[in-house]
């Protein structure tokens, strides 16, 4: 029998692990509802939980708990236990020197995709809430181009949802390329060279400066997956394409 904390904490979040459709990377993710978390979770869960974070908002500190506790539910696959899941100074997480990964949230749905580094060279993986009609055209200009607009009305896709991908898609290769270039680099460096919607791929031409581990190609595919209320994106680079 569980007990009543156990019950409480299961209508919070209930992480579901996929071994399979992100193969050779491990994906942990769940909804959370975050007006049912208490702080006190952080250390019931044994997840660590920064001195900043302390004085953050609820909501904020819902969010940072559902990501890494999900983080600890992935590395767990790795029989990597009990790791202390700290972050440097611009917020990326500093994982076991086996494990690349990466983590997401919105307001009530939380993932982390983590694999080993002798398999994957580059992790990155970002879910958006889809962005409504009425921000489309105040955002779009500060995420896309006119060729890339061009390039996703070609495909049909509804101004939202293409605006909403290309967003989550280019926050996905900052998260997977950062590690290595260590340095801010806004959305104008990725730019969309094609769609499959069929394959729920993304293919995106990036700046080669920003490339460190010497790849010799300068396109990045990405896959997709989305619904009516987000869209989440993920980009693997296997070890063998360095």
């Amino acid at each position: 029998m569980i007990s009543a904390a156990e019950a409480d904490f299961a209508k919070f979040i209930q992480p579901e692990i996929n071994q399979h459709s992100f193969s050779p990377a491990v994906l942990a993710s769940a909804n959370f509802d975050k007006s049912l978390f208490n702080s006190a979770l952080y250390d019931q869960h044994d997840v660590y939980c920064p001195p900043a974070m302390y004085c953050a908002s609820p909501k904020r500190q819902a969010e940072y708990f559902a990501g890494r506790y999900l983080a600890a539910q992935a590395m767990s696959y790795f029989d990597i236990h009990q790791f202390t899941l700290r972050a440097d100074a611009k917020r990326c997480p500093q994982w076991p020197s086996t494990l690349v990964g990466s983590i997401t949230h919105t307001n009530d749905y939380a993932a982390c995709i983590t694999a080993l580094k002798t398999d994957v060279a580059a992790i990155g993986i970002d879910a958006q809430d889809m962005i409504n009609d009425a921000r489309v055209e105040r955002l779009q200009s500060r995420i896309i181009d006119k060729a890339e607009s061009s390039l996703l009305s070609q495909n049909e896709l509804s101004p939202a949802l293409g605006l909403s991908l290309c967003f989550s898609a280019k926050e996905a290769i900052y998260k997977a390329l950062y590690p290595y270039v260590q340095q801010y680099f806004g959305f104008s460096a990725a730019k969309l060279h094609s769609i499959d919607p069929s394959k729920q791929t993304l293919t995106f031409r990036f700046d080669p400066a920003l490339w460190v581990l010497h790849n010799d190609r300068n396109t990045l595919q990405l896959n997709y997956l989305c619904n009516d209320q987000r869209v989440l994106t993920y980009l693997i680079l296997p070890a063998s394409m360095k």
